[in-house]
This record gives C-alpha cells, sequence and structure tokens, in this order.
C-alpha cells in the first residue's frame, strides 16, 4: 500500500486517489509508516484528517517516530489541530500558574477560568440530570463568548509586533508569551510539517492569534501537501452538514440586499484608492489590449445601470407585500434549482404583482388561475434580483481582487497578509451593506474568485460554466415571511446552498493530493459516499486508478493476510419474521405457556407499529441464539434504533423481560439485565470502557447499539481473556493481544433517507434536498419524480396539507440506496474485523429482509473480509442476482433529459450577456458541435468535461427522438427507440443534403466538419443540436458558397455588444444571416422587419442580407428587399434536390450588388 501512495505522490502534483482496504487490512499502519518514512521528500504540508478527533492516530504516529529514533522529530514536526475552545478547557488550569497577572486581572480572563474550573470539576458528574444542564450550559458559554473574549485580548496585545514573525518570536522565546503556545497550539500551524485534525475543523477557521483566521480547504496551506482522508466515504456527511448549518444560518431577504446595494450606489462617492488600478492589473490590460477590460470605476458605474433598469422596472421603491382574503399563515415556497417550483397553499399555483399607486404597495397575490399576462411575473423579478446581484457580487470580487494587488504592491516584507477575505469585506463595507449581508456574500465571492480554470489552451471548453450539476451550482429557495414587526411588507427570505461536499472536494484535490482511505472508498452510493463518476468527470487525468502491479501486489498480499481463517468457520445465518406471533414466539420459546404470556402484551405494545414489532422479534431470536451458543461470550448486535425504557416501539425494559424467559426456557444461571448492555451516546466512553473491561474478563455480553453510534469508525476490540484458546489469523492487533466479537446481527438498514413528515425541520429538509437532486443527478430519479419528492417536502414543512407524489417509497430500491445499505453493512461488519485473533467460530446473523427486498451486489475484484465474503455468498446462494438491463435504460434515458436542460441553461447563460470569454465559449461549441455530432466513448474519456453536453446513449447510436415542453424549460423526453416525433439526426439536420452540394464535403473534411453522424454512443443534446449545431452548419456551408463561387470575403462579428445580432459582416455596414430553414421562408411580418431593422441600427448597419440556403429551385425564387433596400432575402443558393447551385439565384446575386 506504501508503494502505491508513492507512486501517486511521484507521478501527480495534484489529484485524488482512492484505495479501497478492508477494515483490519493495516490501512492507517501502512499511511503512518509512509509519513515517517517520506516526509522529508515531500514539498509541501501532510495532512490527516478523519470524521471523529477521538480517532485521530497521533499518539500511534508518535510511537513510530519513537520507534524511527525520531522522538525529537515528532515534537518539531508534527501538530494535533483542536479547537481554541477545547485546547483552553484541557489546558487553562494546568498553565494559570505561567500566564502574566496583566492578562489574569481582566474580566474576560477571570469569567473564562471559572467557566472552565467549573466544566474541569462537574465532567466526571454530567451524567447528573441537574448537573448535566448547568455542565452543558457552561461548556457553550466558553465555546461560543468567554475563550474568544480572552482571545482577543491576546490578539491586541500582540498588535504591537507588527508582523506574524515577530508574533511567533516572542511566543517562541519570551516567557511573557510562551504560555500562549501551551495554550493555543494552532499558533505553530504553519511552522509545522505534519498536521492531524478532524474533517470538522479542516473546514472550520483556524484561528492562529499571530495572522487572521483563515480556513484549511482553500487556503494556500495546502498547496502541493498530501492530504490523508481516513474514512473518507463518511466525510461527505460531516462536509454536507457544515454546508446545511451555513447556508441556514445565512438566509437573507434578498430584496432588501438588492435595495441597500441600489441606494448606496444613489449616494455614495467612492474612494479614490478602490477605482485605481493596480500595478497587475496595468499589466494585465497591457498583454490583453484586445480585450475589453473595464476599469473599477467603469465596474462600478456598471452596477448603476443594470441595478437602476431593474429597481426601475418592478417599482421598487415600493415594498412587496403578500395579499390574502384570510388569515392563513401557512408559508409558500418557491424552490430553484435547473428550474422553478411553486409550492403554495390551498389550490393556488401561481404568484402575481399587482402594482398599486394608490397605495403604494406591491401586492403578490396568490392564484389558482394562470396570468393572462407575461407582466408583473414573480419569478422575472426574483430572476432579475438574482442576476444583478450576481452581476454585483462578480464585479466586487473583481474590484476586492484588484484592492487586494493595491494593498499587497505597498506591503512590506513580513507585513501581516492582507487577505482576500478582508479585501472583499473592504470594499462591501463601501456599498454600507450589514454583517448579515457581508456574511452572505463573503463565501458566493471567495469561491467565484477560486473557481476551476480551463486545463490548458487546447481544451477551451474545460470550464466550470458548462458544469451545471447539483454539486456546482447547488439550488436555493424562497420563503415568503409575514410576520406583525414588519406588518406593511413581508420578506422574501433566500435560503442559497451553492456549495456540495464533492464541489469541495475537487478544489483541494486541484491544490493537492489528496488521498482517501476507506473499506468502502469507492462504492457506489451518491447517498453514502461522493459521487465517483463526477469526480472522474472532472479531475480528468487528476482521478488517479491504481496501477495493475499495486492492485494485483495488494491482491497477493490482502490473500496471504487472511489466510489464517482457514482454520475458523464463519457461519452466516438468516433471521426471518413470520408476521405471525404465535408462530414466531412459540419459535423463540417452545412453550404455549410463554406464547399466551406475551403475544397479548406485544400486540398491545406494538398495535399498528408492524415494523417496530418485526425488529423486536427478530432480536428476541438472536438473542436466544446468544444464549444457547456458549461458545458465544462477545456479540454486537445492530439495528437502526436504540433501545430505551418506555419507548413502545423499542422498549429495553421489555427487552429484558423477554430475554429474562429465554434464559430461563434455555436453563441459563444469568440475567438479562446482566449479559444484555446498551451502548449509546450517553456516557458512551464510560460504557464502552466498562464493556471492553468485561469483555477482556471472559464475561459472556450481548451488545446492544445503532449503526448510527457503533455501526462504523468505533474500535471495540478487546484485550482476549486468558482463560480460553482462540485462533490468530494475522498479526494486526498481536501486540496488544486484542481479539474481535465473536458474532454480530445485522438488521436491515433503513433511515438511510431523511424522513419526510409534517413538522420536519429545515435542516430535515435541506438535506433531503441535497438527497433527491444526487439521485436526479445520476439518473436513478427522473427530474419529475424528484420535484414532486421535493415538493412534498416543503408542504411537509409549511403545514400544507396534501401530496404531490406516491414515489417515496421507491427511492429505498434504487442503486444507491442499496448501496449505501450495503456500505453500512461492510461498515458495520468490520467492526468484527480489527485484529487477527478469532473465535473459532464466528457467527453473523443476517435480517433476511435484507436479502428478500434488496438485490444487493459487488464488483468481483473488490477485496472484502472474510466476514463479508461469506455474506455475499450467502447472497448468491438466496436467489440470483436480477437483470437491471430495463432499469439501466431508464437512468440512461433519465440522464439524458438532465443533460438536456443543463445545455438549454448554458446557451441561455451564454446568451444573457456577451462576453470575450462567453464569446469564446460560443464559438467553441460551435466548433465542437461541426466536428463531432457525436463522439466515441473513446474520445470521451480523453475529454471528460463533453458529458457536461452530450447525452450518453445506451448502444452506439446516429439518431434519436425526443419530445420537450416550452422551449426545453420545463420538461424533455429522450427515447432511443425512435417513439417521440421529433429528431436529431444528419437527415433531420439535412446535412447529407449540404454534403451533395460540390465541394462542401472537401472542405468540411478540411476544416475537420463531420460529414455524416458516424454511430457512437455519445450524442448532441436537442438544445444543443438546434440551438447551436443547425445555425453552426448554416453558417459555416453559406460561408462556403459565398466565398467560392461569388468571392465573397465574410468576417466573424467579435463585439460584445452585437455579438448574434447576424452571423458575419462584410466590411464595417453590411451584416449576413444564413438560415436552415426546411424551405424558403420570407419575413413577411412587420414584427420581424422592426427587429432586423432594429438590430441593424445597434450595428450600426445599412444592410442586413437573409440568406436560406436550400430550397427546391423549381419554385423559380427571387431575391426580394423590403425597408428601402435596407433588408435583403435570398431565398435559397442551391437546390435542395440535386445540390447544385441556382443558376437563376446565382446570376442575381452577382449583377445585384446587394453584397456592396
Amino acid at each position: 500500500m506504501q508503494e502505491a501512495i508513492k507512486r501517486f505522490c511521484d507521478t501527480k502534483d495534484t489529484g485524488l486517489f482512492l484505495i479501497d482496504m478492508p477494515t483490519g487490512f493495516g490501512k492507517t499502519y501502512n499511511v503512518l509508516e509512509f509519513i515517517v518514512n517520506n516526509y522529508e521528500k515531500i514539498d509541501g504540508k501532510i495532512f490527516f484528517l478523519t470524521t471523529l478527533k477521538k480517532n485521530l492516530p497521533f499518539d500511534d504516529l508518535r510511537e513510530r517516530f519513537n520507534k524511527a529514533g525520531m522522538g525529537g522529530k515528532f515534537k518539531e514536526l508534527c501538530i494535533k489541530i483542536d479547537a481554541n475552545a477545547n485546547c483552553v478547557i484541557e489546558k487553562l488550569a494546568g498553565i494559570n500558574k505561567d500566564i502574566p497577572q496583566r492578562f489574569k486581572d481582566n474580566k474576560e480572563y477571570r469569567d473564562l477560568y471559572s467557566a472552565v474550573k467549573l466544566v474541569n470539576t462537574w465532567n466526571n458528574r454530567k451524567n447528573d440530570e441537574k448537573l448535566s444542564v448547568v455542565y452543558t450550559a457552561t461548556e457553550k458559554a466558553i465555546k461560543e463568548q468567554y475563550e474568544r473574549a480572552f482571545r482577543v485580548i491576546i490578539e491586541k496585545d500582540l498588535k504591537k509586533f507588527r508582523k506574524p514573525a515577530e508574533r511567533l518570536f516572542q511566543i517562541k522565546t519570551n516567557p511573557e508569551y510562551q504560555w500562549i503556545g501551551e495554550l493555543y497550539p494552532a499558533v505553530f500551524t504553519k511552522d509545522k510539517k505534519i498536521l492531524f485534525m478532524s474533517m470538522d475543523k479542516f473546514l472550520l477557521g483556524n484561528s492562529t492569534i499571530i495572522e487572521p483566521t483563515y480556513n484549511f480547504y482553500n487556503n494556500s496551506i495546502i498547496d502541493k501537501a498530501v492530504v490523508f482522508i481516513d474514512e473518507f466515504d463518511a466525510t461527505k456527511d460531516t462536509i454536507l452538514k457544515r454546508i446545511i448549518d451555513r447556508g441556514l444560518e445565512n438566509r437573507v431577504d434578498y430584496l432588501n440586499l438588492f435595495k441597500q446595494v441600489n441606494s448606496a450606489l444613489s449616494t455614495r462617492e467612492f474612494p479614490y484608492k478602490l477605482l485605481i488600478d493596480s500595478k497587475k492589473q496595468i499589466q494585465y490590460k497591457r498583454e490583453n489590449s484586445r480585450k475589453k477590460i473595464k476599469s473599477n470605476e467603469e465596474i462600478i458605474k456598471g452596477f448603476q445601470s443594470v441595478i437602476g433598469e431593474t429597481y426601475k422596472k418592478f417599482k421598487m421603491h415600493y415594498s412587496y407585500k403578500t395579499f390574502s382574503d384570510t388569515e392563513d399563515k401557512k408559508r409558500n415556497f418557491i424552490f430553484n434549482d435547473l428550474q422553478f417550483h411553486s409550492i403554495f397553499t390551498g389550490d393556488n399555483s401561481y404568484i402575481t404583482i399587482e402594482n398599486d399607486d394608490a397605495a403604494r404597495q406591491n401586492w403578490i397575490r396568490f392564484t389558482k388561475v394562470k396570468p393572462q399576462t407575461d407582466g408583473g411575473n414573480i419569478i422575472d423579478l426574483l430572476s432579475s434580483v438574482k442576476g444583478c446581484v450576481s452581476y454585483f457580487q462578480n464585479g466586487s470580487g473583481k474590484v476586492a481582487l484588484n484592492y487586494k494587488s493595491v494593498v499587497d504592491e505597498d506591503k512590506q516584507p513580513g507585513d501581516d497578509d492582507f487577505t482576500l477575505e478582508q479585501s472583499i469585506n473592504t470594499v462591501l463595507s463601501e456599498f454600507h451593506l450589514s454583517k448579515e449581508y457581508i456574511r452572505y456574500l463573503m463565501p458566493l465571492m471567495v469561491s467565484g474568485q477560486s473557481s476551476r480554470k480551463k486545463k490548458n489552451e487546447d481544451d477551451k471548453l474545460s470550464v466550470e460554466i458548462f458544469d451545471m450539476s447539483v454539486y456546482n451550482r447547488g439550488f436555493r429557495y424562497y420563503d415568503f415571511i409575514d410576520e406583525p414587526d414588519h406588518n406593511l411588507q413581508s420578506h422574501i427570505m433566500l435560503y442559497d446552498f451553492l456549495d456540495s461536499p464533492e464541489k469541495l472536494l475537487v478544489k483541494m484535490c486541484e491544490k493537492a493530493k489528496v488521498i482517501g482511505i476507506s473499506a468502502t472508498a469507492t462504492l457506489d452510493t451518491v447517498l453514502g459516499n461522493y459521487d465517483i463518476m463526477y469526480l472522474k468527470k472532472v479531475l480528468g487525468d487528476g482521478y488517479y486508478e491504481m496501477s495493475d502491479e499495486d492492485r494485483n501486489r495488494l491482491r497477493h498480499e490482502f490473500t496471504d493476510f487472511i489466510k489464517g481463517y482457514e482454520n475458523v468457520n464463519i457461519q452466516v445465518s438468516l433471521v426471518n419474521y413470520s408476521q405471525n406471533l404465535d408462530v414466531d414466539l412459540f419459535d423463540i420459546f417452545g412453550q404455549k405457556v410463554f406464547v399466551d404470556k406475551y403475544k397479548e402484551k406485544l400486540e398491545r405494545q406494538f398495535q399498528g407499529q408492524e415494523y417496530a414489532l418485526e425488529s423486536f422479534i427478530n432480536v428476541l431470536k438472536v438473542f436466544k441464539a446468544f444464549v444457547i451458543n456458549d461458545d458465544l461470550h462477545s456479540f454486537l448486535c445492530l439495528t437502526n434504533k436504540l433501545a430505551k425504557e418506555g419507548k413502545n416501539n423499542f422498549d429495553f425494559k421489555l427487552l429484558k423481560d423477554l430475554g429474562n424467559a429465554i434464559i430461563q426456557v434455555c436453563n441459563k444461571e444469568y440475567k438479562a439485565e446482566k449479559i444484555m448492555v446498551q451502548i449509546d451516546s450517553e456516557d458512551f466512553d464510560g460504557k464502552k470502557e466498562d464493556l471492553l473491561k468485561r469483555l477482556s474478563d471472559g464475561d459472556k455480553v450481548f451488545v446492544l447499539s445503532a449503526y448510527q453510534t457503533l455501526g462504523a469508525g468505533q474500535n471495540i476490540q478487546y484485550r482476549k481473556p486468558t482463560n480460553k484458546e482462540y485462533i490468530i489469523v494475522n498479526e494486526i492487533a498481536r501486540g496488544k493481544e486484542e481479539k474481535d466479537f465473536d458474532g454480530i446481527y445485522l438488521e436491515r438498514p433503513t433511515n438511510l433517507l431523511v424522513n419526510i413528515r409534517k413538522g420536519i425541520t429545515e435542516e430535515d429538509l435541506v438535506k433531503f434536498i441535497y438527497q433527491i437532486e444526487f439521485l436526479m443527478e445520476r439518473g436513478e430519479l427522473s427530474r419529475v419524480e424528484g420535484n414532486l419528492l421535493i415538493k412534498d417536502a416543503f408542504r411537509h414543512l409549511g403545514g400544507i396539507e396534501g401530496s404531490f407524489s406516491s414515489t417515496k417509497g421507491t427511492i429505498y430500491g434504487k442503486r444507491s440506496a442499496e448501496n449505501y445499505a450495503l456500505r453500512t453493512m461492510i461498515q458495520a461488519v468490520g467492526r468484527i474485523c480489527r485484529t487477527g485473533i478469532k473465535n473459532k467460530y464466528i457467527h453473523i446473523y443476517l435480517d433476511e429482509s435484507i436479502l428478500k427486498k434488496w438485490d444487493i451486489r459487488l464488483e468481483d475484484n473488490r477485496l472484502l473480509n472474510p466476514e463479508f465474503t461469506a455474506i455475499m455468498d450467502k447472497r448468491r446462494e438466496y436467489s440470483a442476482i436480477k437483470e437491471e438491463t430495463d432499469e439501466e435504460i431508464k437512468i440512461i434515458e433519465n440522464n439524458a433529459n438532465n443533460i438536456s436542460i443543463k445545455t438549454m441553461r448554458i446557451i441561455k447563460d451564454l446568451m444573457r450577456k456577451w462576453s470575450d470569454n462567453n464569446i469564446e465559449y460560443w464559438k467553441g461549441l460551435r466548433n465542437l458541435s461541426l466536428r463531432y455530432p457525436t463522439m466515441s466513448a473513446e474520445h470521451v474519456a480523453k475529454l471528460t468535461w463533453v458529458q457536461n453536453l452530450y447525452i450518453k446513449a445506451p448502444q452506439k447510436v446516429s439518431s434519436y427522438t425526443y419530445s420537450q415542453e416550452d422551449d426545453y424549460e420545463k420538461n424533455i423526453i429522450i427515447k432511443f427507440d425512435q417513439s417521440q416525433k421529433q429528431f436529431v439526426s444528419a437527415e433531420d439536420a439535412r446535412l447529407r443534403s449540404f454534403m451533395r452540394i460540390p465541394g462542401v464535403r472537401e472542405y468540411f473534411k478540411e476544416r475537420g466538419y463531420a460529414t455524416e453522424f458516424t454511430a457512437n454512443e455519445f450524442i448532441l443534446t436537442p438544445p444543443l443540436y438546434n440551438n447551436i449545431y443547425k445555425g453552426a452548419l448554416g453558417e459555416a456551408v453559406g460561408r462556403y458558397l459565398l466565398q467560392q463561387y461569388w468571392n465573397i470575403e465574410l468576417v466573424e462579428i467579435d463585439d460584445e455588444d452585437i455579438f448574434e445580432f447576424f452571423d458575419y459582416k462584410l466590411g464595417e455596414d453590411i451584416y449576413v444571416d444564413f438560415k436552415h430553414w426546411k424551405e424558403t421562408y420570407t419575413v413577411e411580418s412587420d414584427e420581424q422587419k422592426i427587429k432586423i431593422s432594429q438590430k441593424l441600427d445597434a450595428c450600426r448597419g445599412k444592410r442586413a442580407i437573409i440568406i436560406n440556403i436550400l430550397a427546391d429551385s423549381s419554385n423559380n425564387y427571387n431575391i426580394t428587399t423590403s425597408g428601402a433596400g435596407r433588408i435583403v432575402e435570398i431565398p435559397l443558393l442551391c437546390d435542395i434536390n440535386t445540390g447544385l447551385l441556382d443558376p437563376h439565384i446565382f446570376e442575381q446575386i452577382r449583377d445585384g450588388r446587394y453584397f456592396s
């Protein structure tokens, strides 16, 4: 494994390497050995991250350095970074005597010291219910108030030393300050080479006291670093929780944010220093003189123009207020991912805005009837405001980046870094924005400055703009709030979730070498792991696949590693619930007297809760198996929910009651209260310590816990009892003489998705939306199915009755859900695979419904512990693996629909406002589609970003059919069985007809354009095909014909103010537009002529020539003019039947002087 890691580090500058190694195979051991043996060869820092702070193997690393005779190096190089407050709680009492009196005299210190003393005194008594409340409140006060207040005192004192290096020197050498390094070890962060921390800490701010706070994941500190992520797949949930918390905290009144910006633009005079160009900017402008690069002053003036126009259009000098004839207080929402979706009270389906000049109010009305006009549309308002805020955000980001350079250029060596965050804060403060708005905009603007860029000059389209996935673009929703304290206006609160775990991981992988380690690191589930397919697509070559040599070597090593299992007997038994309580109770007790005693009690206890009864009965069956087997001493029973005394659906007291009855009929002498142990979050460490001691003493213990508590990441091996012989299968943990549990029970994992019900929290709602969006992203749910589920979730949050969808129950049958359950079980079985010391018999009990309801499967080449291999063998015995052809086709079609909607968004985003970059991207798309209307899988593997633009077909195709609604805005249905009415094909595009035109085929070959639709695995989406390919095809052919037959040289239009008004220009004032009509078309309507004239006026042109290329020449068409000769219509150039030039038109063009 170390060789594989070394090969990755030697081969790649940045990227991602995922290592799937079974639990117990020494993953962490090998990582630590690699660090000790290779730290000097690594240019950057080395990070080790994991989900649980307590699982950081920092002491193990110290031990390895000591064994290598480098104990001093460990102290010099290594640091474990914890939250500052935790360090203070742990260390303050011990260093109190070293702190100078001038610090202790502060009230902030006295408050902190008293609170820390209380917490440390009561730490061992926090299970006392009364003390627990005080303990928790005090600990919270330390973390949120006292520690930070004292830290500010220290920071102010250190400001007397001008530079961070001077402050650090004082902390290292001056007795007045050395205590700071003890209390706040994070001050040494940049000094250290090897850093251990939790994933939470990696995501949150690192406050070092001597410099501004920063986040590790997007800071230059990880440049060229090697980042090990232990329990890789589990960290997705950690990151997602942080994203959700931040999004909910940063909710904003969106219209008010817009108004504040507009107000500042109307009244402010901005400082000169903010408007000047930095030397770096001046140099950039000089090197890119052909580009229209705006000055900071021009950017701010642009804000005034764009924002002022929207402010005026929507009469935003009036407040917005919801209008209702009832006192219905239920909430209304608008959700926006790729599309807008409304969730309103009652039967309302539409929302309008009514401008009331008399009342000086804008009324927001929810109605059942669709508005007759497009005016007053709330979606238009929100879209316009969003566009303006994005424009402001992007422009301000450029101003801030330039201002940072201005400050940096004046900075003296050793001065504090002026961070991008500080520059952004400075710029936004000049607009008089409140702290809440700055807090909302800050991460968006920081993220905007670190967006993924082009890979290289030859790969011009590999940019972030084409990634319309939820991973990259996120989603948002608007909540209409009416409260008495703002009675005259409604607040339209925006909740913005623009990040995803995948997005953050990709950014890390573009800065550092990231190595993910887990038994399930590459398991394909978007619910329980990062989307591996997405990571491969986005990272391209940066996604490192293990070499065959390394893979084969590891496989051989693992085979040798598990040879000792030949002496172990692994038994897998199924536990089933018959749904007949009489039968199940008789199976458990074997005596009718117990059946009669407990049947009525259980029926009363579990009335209407069949699933809970099934779970309870299965646990009793497993407990009986444990009781009658004297060879089973340690057993882990994992369920979805924890047992609790008095809990109706899993009463621990009732369980022990029936457990004692089982012990009685089995003629055993112990009591259930003694051998049944529940491990939950309450005093977890204490209970775990007591449990492991009892097991080491040889006690027989049945451990009840939940997947959430003990199912992953916990080490529960224990020192082997001395009174029994065991089998040694390998040397892992041999030195510690630790052994694994003798058996385990796995209930069918549920609660994998958020349970949507009335009264759900905002956190649950957002997590559920993410889960559904992930499934839609992979095509496992269609957009129709997914959006209905999301609407249901909003209805439950808002207290709205009714349901849109009946799809919820089917989600657990999706491949990602089944693989999430599989991941849960692999991790759970891993709890009994930690050591090389085993009982001769290992007993695994499996809830039969796992095999009955799920089609669990794994790749044949995946390395598995023998314990889980036995489970998969049992699965194969149980039933044949199902064919998934129909489901695979459905996923492919769902993905095709998704990508089509996304490409329409890309097209509209590019057209919204032309810039140098957007023009370049547009031309790139035209060229790409002309060269590759279809693309092979091999080609796509080299240009992975193409998957953002092309549909993947179930087999090689050269055409397909589709239907669409509302210009691709609502829904697109794509079928490969030719069942829809519209076609994407060479014939539909009339490519074959164009190829009949003399010289065109040869011209296309010279240019590298496709002359046919070759059957391939990937093909253009309908929006790209219709909006770009067909137009580009006509332009390419038309340009060639004019040059070849009339010697007319057309020039491309690059001016962003008039780009795409027409296709080409001739000279300075003649513009040409080629049309790709099925038959000739004349510009007859006055409306069309007015539009052409307006575009011509904008171009300051004297003539627009509209040319259709192919038509039936037997119709004897003539060239026509209108608008006093300003509009020329050429009905055809070539005959559609023969491909030959129409001689009549040829002469008219030659003699008509239209092009001069």
